[in-house]
């Protein structure tokens, strides 16, 4: 039995590049540098994130999970191969709509050495052109009231868009989640964002965005610290999750702030990695799994595995073992496997799920 059945979720939908960059130093105005394109397969964030969900839960017509993505692809094979591939994961793809003014959505992404990294993505896309009509349109059909699910409000489409949807997920009783970028964090504040917000997910250089830290040498705790308190005189109600790369991520709701550290494995590549990590604890919560076990961990061999969070922190380190930002051959199976394989134990409800 499933806590939520269904998902309804906006946010980009493309592909990109991949350059492995030479030398560690961030890339800086006017710099040129050489990096070597890779064959990764790169893809946007609502992808990642709803194809990890459709995949564990089942997603499908006949299933008992149904998964509702809404956005728009340029008229070109890419976008339709892009679409196919998330019909085949089984997400209902009839909200997807093609765009003939812009083309598909395309980054260029670039890690660094040590693994970190960025993407520039392109703001004239058919992602761009997600109006909150396309998310009006289908709350028109909506036939689902009543029934438990969750919104998912992903960045690389317009923000507005992104509060429609969270507006219109408040009005049926649904669980919100959403992200926010760094240059989105003064107009999602100004349009109420985090007000319709359940679930918050981020990285540590949005929370310091938010929080108005502008000292990039701050250390992690204050950051969390600071992050975690403007948002609670925003939005009391709301759950945060901020990771911290490599380091692990925390977990903040109602004055109790978890820490969760990461799984070291090895790295192919890290790009994706929070994508499935948010996916990975949306599954948790979506089977009932709480997103606190009431303590933290400096190591996550420490004590079973028992909570939502972890489940995210376990399928991200899975993650990173392929090169492409979706790990196609992360299923159920797989993921159980790798646990045994990192000596994780886990606990009664959580092995449940498998």
């Amino acid at each position: 039995m499933l806590r939520y059945n269904h998902i309804i979720g906006t946010g980009g939908i493309g592909s990109g590049i991949f350059f492995s960059m030479e030398g560690n130093h961030t890339l800086i105005r006017n710099e040129s540098r050489l990096g070597k394109l890779e064959s990764f397969r790169d893809y946007c964030k609502q992808h990642i994130i709803m194809h990890y969900i459709a995949v564990f839960l089942g997603a499908g017509k006949m299933g008992s999970f149904q998964s509702f993505p809404i956005g728009k692809i340029g008229n070109d094979d890419q976008g339709y191969r892009l679409r196919s591939m998330m019909e085949l994961a089984g997400m209902d793809t009839s909200h997807i709509t093609v765009s003939n003014n812009a083309a598909t959505l395309f980054s260029v992404c670039y890690q660094y050495p040590d693994h970190s990294g960025g993407n520039i993505t392109s703001a004239n896309s058919a992602s761009n052109l997600v109006k909150p009509q396309d998310i009006t349109s289908f709350f028109e059909h909506y036939q689902m009231n009543g029934r438990e699910g969750i919104v998912l409000a992903a960045p690389e489409v317009p923000v507005e868009t992104r509060i429609s949807l969270l507006s219109h997920g408040n009005e049926h009783g649904l669980f919100n989640v959403a992200s926010v970028l760094p240059t989105e964090v003064e107009v999602f504040t100004r349009l109420k964002g985090f007000d319709l917000t359940s679930l918050l997910a981020i990285n540590i250089d949005e929370a310091r965005h938010i929080s108005g830290i502008k000292d990039d040498r701050t250390e992690t705790v204050k950051i969390v610290t600071a992050c975690t308190s403007r948002l609670k005189s925003i939005n009391p109600e709301m759950a945060v999750l901020i990771t911290d790369g490599v380091h692990g991520s925390y977990c903040y709701y109602k004055n109790q702030n978890e820490f969760t550290p990461s799984l070291k494995t090895k790295v192919v590549s890290t790009a994706g990695a929070g994508d499935a990590f948010l996916a990975g604890t949306i599954i948790g919560i979506c089977c009932g799994l709480s997103l606190f076990k009431g303590y933290s961990n400096l190591d996550i061999n420490q004590s079973p595995l028992q909570t939502a969070v972890e489940l995210g922190t376990v399928l991200a380190s899975l993650s990173v073992s392929s090169a492409d930002t979706i790990h196609e051959g992360a299923d159920a199976l797989s993921l159980e496997q790798y646990i045994h394989q990192s000596g994780l134990k886990m606990s009664q409800k959580f092995g449940k799920l498998f």
